[in-house]
């Protein structure tokens, strides 16, 4: 039973300002001690919660280094840090520990991680890292990567560690083939890792917990911290819900804020059954819930609470505004899904001009990454600018991936993803050959790719332990081996006494890195724009000027390896219209916001039709798109959408039937073109039953080139055989019977399905 707020004494009074604050928000910051469960609607102000509730048990008299605040991205960390120092000033809180699970451990393990075997000096492999060594993993094992994709497996090994799963204990439990194959994988995953002193993302977690099983370090953060806060909860996982639990057994004080209406990511493996365990784990908990909203008009909240209020096993809430004064969500049906982008297009373009929208108002919500493209080439013929979440990262692009590499490889010479990357970057006469040569010769005398390096260039007679015989390459290859080898240790030896940006500039002189990218670069423009990436790296290094040579290595590479898609947006307002999924928009908000693509099969997923888990979890991110739009809202579904090669008629998505007809206001498709085949505009309420059993007759497809029993492929799924077809429009939905998956209805134009 949760307890209630009179259960406690009456608080103090505190000069932080209070009197802003409803009074639930009020409860909450004030709550003295014991647990606390906070369900934060959206815009209902928690971060200004957390900040204001840290502020006030610092002027309670709770040290602020005794308090732990834990939260999911560097950009909310950069938030609630910053609102921090605005309320108590910057002395006190940068003593308090603030910042993602992620970046806590990591302070944790450099700490004190050598105590469970962790090297200090540890690196971190973000998952490009993590593909590679999969890949290489794959190619040990002579396993094929066509039938058993690299993405597929390290998706299956990086669920089982989050939720704790051990590798022995996976090995001896697998279920299907897949999950063998998966075992093997990553017990080769795991000893590369290992060879190359790197932990990636899980392990950053599990390495942490596993810390706390030593008496010494679990009693002396017992003792550390008073009050444990931890935003997002709904998006814990097993193990991050394990850890907020070891942190703050010694005090007791965990508050969780979190809310299971916005619980979008169960493939990153969050729980949404930690609200519960919460709950059941600390029976004296109070609860607080936020349902005043400060971002949306009234208009756009009903709409929002009528999708998330037929959610099944919901504990009935509601958002409520004081903001009544705003049109009602606009429903649009276009043709395709270009005149979809034409809408948002033309409505943007309109809105400029009278001057009731800034570019940087707007914001376009999808389910798919692949939906932008539309969306793209209709703003770049209208002349808006705009910026695209999710594209090729800035840390993600050739040339900087290349200069981290360098920098990886002089902080950690066993780091052999980085060596392999590198070692002919610029071109210097090492080919692959030689480079097959280095690591098979490694894996087979327990070295480093460099130290195969070094001994093949008569360097480094330490690596041969004076009895080995050096690798075999070629008087060439063993001369740039020589001159690359020597390039990392003089940067190293730089790295200890220069700073960081410094380091970096000589590397380019040396290996003369310009030149060589201009050879490679098609045209002068983009030789010019790579360039000027590298030239952002070195300003990027040069803000790590006042930490001291080394330590300033290890902090850069470490903030590289942490950073995430949503941290790369800038913190100000855009001055584009932001085209952007659904999921990343978690935790934004925008004037004008436009969902397209509202159709079945995007939004519900396809991959979701046959699991009600993930049905509920698609209507809760409908309602977390809903709920970003702050002064409109514009909903859009096509009538026909070409997507992946084909086109065909999707159903409108069942979630537009669930708003009531006087939550919205329609707005039609104009007049088809001269020449297109379409079908007249509805002019009714859009009903999920109206499209149940349009062009719904057993079918064999002939345009999909699939029939019944045809043993089929698919990339994730794997081998199956196909049970039955429908035909919708042109297209087809297809069920098909897999091997380690079970029984799945896919679309036939986006499944990619291939006979096997």
């Amino acid at each position: 039973m949760l307890a209630a707020m009179s259960d406690f004494p009456a608080s103090p009074l505190t000069s932080i300002d209070l009197e802003h604050l409803n009074d639930a928000q009020r409860a909450a910051v004030t709550h003295p001690h014991g647990p606390l469960l906070v369900i934060a609607g959206p815009g209902s102000g928690k971060t200004r919660v957390i900040t204001h509730r840290i502020a006030w048990l610092i002027e309670q008299g709770t040290p602020p280094w005794r308090i732990l605040a834990v939260t999911f991205t560097n950009r909310a960390a950069r938030e609630m840090r910053s609102r921090l120092e605005s309320l108590i000033g910057t002395d006190d809180s940068d003593k308090v520990w603030l910042g993602t699970f992620h970046r806590i451990c990591v302070r944790m393990l450099r700490s004190q991680g050598q105590e469970i075997g962790v090297p200090r000096n540890f690196v971190i492999f973000d998952s490009d890292d993590q593909m590679q060594v999969v890949r290489s993993a794959l190619k040990d094992l002579q396993i094929d990567p066509k039938q058993y994709p690299p993405r597929a497996l390290l998706s299956r090994i990086s669920r089982a560690k989050s939720e704790g799963t051990s590798e022995q204990d996976f090995a001896a439990s697998t279920g299907s083939y897949f999950d063998e194959i998966a075992g093997r994988v990553w017990a080769r995953y795991t000893s590369q890792l290992n060879e190359a002193a790197a932990l990636d993302f899980d392990d950053l977690l599990l390495k942490t917990l596993d810390l706390f099983e030593v008496d010494s370090v679990r009693r002396t953060y017992e003792e550390r911290f008073d009050h444990v806060l931890v935003d997002e909860f709904q998006d814990t996982s097993t193990i991050q819900y394990q850890l907020a639990r070891a942190w703050s057994a010694g005090s007791g004080n965990l508050t969780v804020v979190g809310d299971p209406d916005q619980s979008i990511y169960s493939w990153r493996s969050a729980d949404i059954r930690n609200l519960n365990y919460f709950v059941r784990d600390h029976s004296d908990a109070t609860e607080v819930q936020l349902n005043n909203n400060y971002r949306s008009t009234q208009q756009i909240l009903d709409a929002a609470n009528a999708v998330i209020d037929r959610a099944s096993n919901r504990i009935k809430r509601r958002l409520v505004t004081d903001n009544h004064d705003g049109p009602l969500p606009r429903l649009h049906e276009a043709y395709s899904e270009s005149d979809e982008a034409e809408y948002v297009s033309g409505y943007v373009e309109r809105g400029l001009r009278d001057g009731s929208i800034r570019s940087g108002d707007a914001a376009v919500l999808y389910r798919t990454n692949a939906q932008s493209r539309a969306i793209e080439e209709s703003l770049v013929q209208h002349g808006i600018p705009y910026r695209l979440v999710g594209a090729t990262r800035f840390y993600d692009r050739r040339e900087v991936r290349d200069l981290l590499a360098y920098l990886r490889l002089v902080r950690n010479p066993s780091d052999a993803v980085a060596f392999t990357r590198i070692a002919n970057v610029p071109t210097r006469g090492i080919g692959a050959r030689t480079l097959e040569t280095l690591i098979d010769w490694a894996a087979n005398h327990t070295r480093s790719p460099f130290q195969a390096a070094a001994a093949a260039a008569g360097i480094d007679s330490d690596a041969l332990g004076g009895y080995l015989k050096p690798p075999d390459v070629s008087r060439r290859a063993a001369a740039s081996l020589k001159e690359f080898v020597t390039l990392i240790e003089e940067a190293r030896a730089q790295a200890s006494r220069e700073p960081l940006a410094d380091v970096l500039r000589a590397i380019l002189v040396k290996t003369r890195y310009r030149e060589w990218l201009v050879r490679q670069s098609d045209t002068e423009t983009e030789a010019e724009s790579r360039w000027e990436n590298v030239q952002e790296l070195i300003t990027v290094t040069e803000n790590y000027a006042e930490i001291a040579p080394g330590a300033a290595l290890d902090a850069f590479l470490e903030d590289v390896a942490l950073v995430a898609d949503v941290d790369d947006l800038p913190d100000g307002p855009p001055d584009a219209v932001t085209l952007i999924t659904l999921h990343q928009a978690k935790g934004l908000e925008f004037p004008v916001v436009f969902m397209v693509g509202m159709e079945e099969y995007l939004l519900p997923h396809q991959l979701s039709m046959d699991d009600p888990n993930q049905l509920q979890e698609e209507r809760r991110l409908c309602y977390v798109g809903m709920t970003r739009a702050m002064r409109e809202l514009h909903l859009l579904y096509a009538f026909r959408r070409a997507f992946q090669g084909r086109s065909g008629h999707n159903p409108p998505s069942r979630f537009l039937a669930d708003i009531p007809e006087e939550l919205l206001q329609r707005h039609q498709r104009q007049q088809a073109r001269v020449g297109e085949d379409v079908r007249p505009a509805r002019n009714r309420t859009v009903r999920w039953d109206d499209f149940d059993s349009v062009d719904a007759e057993p079918v064999t497809a002939p345009s999909v080139g699939l029939k019944e029993g045809d043993e089929v492929s698919h990339e994730i799924f794997g081998d199956g055989v196909v049970l039955s077809l429908r035909a919708i429009g042109r297209d087809a939905e297809v069920t098909v019977r897999f091997a380690d998956t079970g029984v799945k209805r896919l679309l036939a134009s986006m499944a990619n399905l291939t006979r096997a």
